[in-house]
C-alpha cells in the first residue's frame, strides 16, 4: 500500500482538493447554465425516489469520483426550481452565485459566527449596519444577527418580548419560569400574520389561545382601532399585553400593516413592537411604498430574509435589534469553558440567541448585498414591484381574470374566470387544476392560496431575471391551462 492510499480519506481528498473541486465546479456551471432552459416539472421519479430512500450504508468508503458522479445523476436533476425566473410560488429567490461562492468558503474556513475573534464575527457587525441602513430601522444603532429563516428570528424577538413583560412586572422568567400563576401573556397581530408566530406563542408556552387576530381592512392592513380595543379589552379581562406584532409584506397578499399607528400604540401601552418584515422588508426601497414604511425605525425588532429578496443562499434569515442588551438579558449565559474568552475581543452573537455552534451566514450575506450596493437592492426591489403592477393591470383588462386582492409589492393574486361563470365552488375546482396542469406543462410553476375563502394562483415575483415577458407569458399560459383543463 502507498504512502497516498495509507492517509486517511479526508486527508486524500484534501491534496486533490483542486483537482476534486474543479470537477464540482464544472458540473454546477453546467448546472445553472441549463436551469432556466429545463422543464419546471422537477418531480423526483418514482424509482429514483425508491433508490434513495434505500440506499444501503457503503461498508468502505467511495471515491470522490463516484460521489460526483452520484451528485450528477441522482441529485441535481431533481431539485425544487425555486431559483428558476418562472417559479412564482411562495417566496422564491434566484442563484446569486456570488452568495453561493462566498458561502463555499465560510464551509472551508469553517468558523461558526457565534463568537471569538475572527474576521466573519466583525463583518457581521457591518452587516447589521447595511440590513439597518437598507430598511430604515435605524442608521446602525442597534445590533444585528443572523437565523436560518424568519421564523427563528421571530422566536429570539417574542422571546425577548416575553422577558422584558415579566421584567417590567417584576418577575424573572428565566428563573421563575411560567408556573406562577400570574395573568396570561397575550399577542396581537392580524389574521395575515406569518404562521410562524403562532408556532412561536406554542414554543413559548403561551399557547395559541394567547392570539389576538386584530381586524383587517380592505387591504389586509391590520386596523389600528381594533388593535386599540382589542387591548383594552383584555386589560379590562385581567390578561396581560406582550407585544404587538405587525406585518411588512405578508406573506399571502404582501399587505403592510400601519407601522407608524401601530408604533404609536405600541408606545401607549408600553408593549414590545415587533416587525415581520421576512419577505417585504426592503419595500420601502420603492418610492411607492415608501410612506408605508413609516414607523419601520421604531419597532424593538424587525424579521429580514436575505435568502428571499437579497437571493442569498438559503438558509439565511435575520433579526435587528433596537435594544440588544434585552436580547443578551434573555438568552446570555456563559459557560465555563468560554470564561477565559476576552470579553471586549469581538462580540458574541450567541450571548443575544438560544444557539451556540451556528453557521457563517455571514459571508454569503455580504456578498449579495455587496454585488449589488445600496442601489442594486432598491433597482430589485422596484423592479419586481412593477413587474407584479403590470401583471394586476393585465389581470385587470382582461374579461376571464379576476384580482383577489391588490396588488401588493411583489404579489398578485387573481383567479380565471370563464364567462358566465359564477359558482364559487366550481371556480375553485377550476382553478385549482389549472395550478396542476400549469405545473404539468413545465412552463412555471404557481401553486394555489386562498384569499377571503378563494382559490387564488398567486403570483410572487422576486427573481431578478424576471421580465414583462415573463408576466404576458403567465397570462397566456393559464388561458391555455383553463382551455385544456375545460376540455
Amino acid at each position: 500500500m502507498s504512502d497516498a492510499e495509507a492517509r486517511h480519506p479526508f486527508s486524500q481528498d484534501k491534496a486533490r482538493f483542486g483537482e476534486i473541486g474543479q470537477h464540482m465546479l464544472t458540473e454546477l456551471e453546467t448546472y445553472i447554465a441549463d436551469l432556466d432552459g429545463k422543464s419546471m416539472d422537477r418531480r423526483v421519479p418514482d424509482d429514483v425516489r425508491r433508490h434513495l430512500m434505500s440506499l444501503p450504508l457503503p461498508d468502505a468508503g467511495q471515491q470522490p469520483e463516484e460521489m460526483l458522479e452520484f451528485l450528477r445523476t441522482q441529485i441535481l436533476p431533481w431539485p425544487i426550481t425555486i431559483a428558476h425566473p418562472r417559479c412564482y410560488a411562495w417566496i422564491c429567490a434566484g442563484i446569486a452565485p456570488m452568495g453561493a461562492l462566498a458561502d463555499l468558503a465560510a464551509s472551508i474556513m469553517n468558523t461558526g459566527l457565534d463568537g471569538y475573534d475572527h474576521s466573519s464575527i466583525f463583518l457581521n457587525v457591518a452587516l447589521g449596519r447595511w440590513l439597518m441602513e437598507l430598511t430604515g430601522f435605524s442608521d446602525g444603532e442597534g445590533f444585528g444577527v443572523l437565523f436560518s429563516g424568519g421564523s427563528a428570528a421571530n422566536l429570539n424577538a417574542l422571546t425577548a418580548a416575553r422577558h422584558k413583560a415579566a421584567k417590567d412586572d417584576g418577575w424573572d422568567i428565566r428563573s421563575e419560569g411560567l408556573q406562577g400563576g400570574r395573568p396570561g401573556f397575550t399577542i396581537y397581530t392580524s389574521a395575515e400574520a406569518h404562521s410562524s408566530i403562532q408556532k412561536c406563542a406554542e414554543q413559548l408556552g403561551l399557547g395559541s389561545a394567547c392570539m389576538r387576530l386584530v381586524a383587517t381592512d380592505q387591504q389586509f392592513r391590520l386596523i389600528p382601532d381594533a388593535l386599540r380595543q382589542a387591548i383594552r379589552s383584555d386589560l379590562d379581562a385581567g390578561f396581560r399585553p406582550m407585544c404587538i406584532v405587525a406585518g411588512a409584506g405578508t406573506t399571502n397578499v404582501g399587505a403592510v400593516d400601519p407601522l407608524d399607528g401601530m408604533a404609536d400604540i405600541a408606545e401607549e401601552f408600553g408593549l414590545w413592537f415587533h416587525i415581520d418584515g421576512a419577505y417585504g422588508g426592503f419595500g420601502g426601497l420603492d418610492p411607492d411604498y415608501a410612506k408605508m414604511y413609516r414607523g419601520i425605525g421604531r419597532a424593538d425588532t424587525l424579521t429580514i430574509d436575505p435568502h428571499k429578496w437579497l437571493q442569498a443562499p438559503v438558509d439565511c434569515g435575520a433579526l435587528l435589534m433596537r435594544h440588544p442588551e434585552r436580547h443578551a438579558e434573555a438568552f446570555g449565559l456563559k459557560p465555563d469553558y468560554l470564561m477565559s474568552s476576552s470579553e471586549d475581543s469581538a462580540p458574541w452573537p450567541y450571548e443575544h440567541m438560544f444557539q451556540l455552534t451556528y453557521g457563517n451566514r455571514a459571508l454569503k450575506t455580504w456578498a449579495v448585498i455587496a454585488r449589488l450596493g445600496r442601489s442594486g437592492v432598491r433597482d430589485l426591489v422596484v423592479g419586481c414591484n412593477r413587474l407584479a403592477s403590470l401583471l394586476g393591470t393585465l389581470v385587470e383588462e382582461a374579461p376571464d381574470f379576476e384580482l383577489l386582492a391588490p396588488v401588493s409589492l411583489s404579489i398578485a393574486n387573481f383567479r380565471y374566470v370563464p364567462e358566465g361563470e359564477t359558482d364559487g365552488a366550481a371556480l375553485d375546482e377550476l382553478n385549482d387544476a389549472i395550478a396542476d396542469e400549469i405545473g404539468r406543462t413545465g412552463e412555471a410553476h404557481m401553486p394555489t392560496t386562498k384569499v377571503r375563502g378563494n382559490v387564488a394562483l398567486r403570483a410572487c415575483i422576486l427573481h431578478y431575471e424576471n421580465s414583462e415577458d415573463d408576466m404576458h407569458h403567465l397570462i397566456d399560459l393559464v388561458r391555455r391551462c383553463a382551455r385544456s383543463v375545460s376540455a
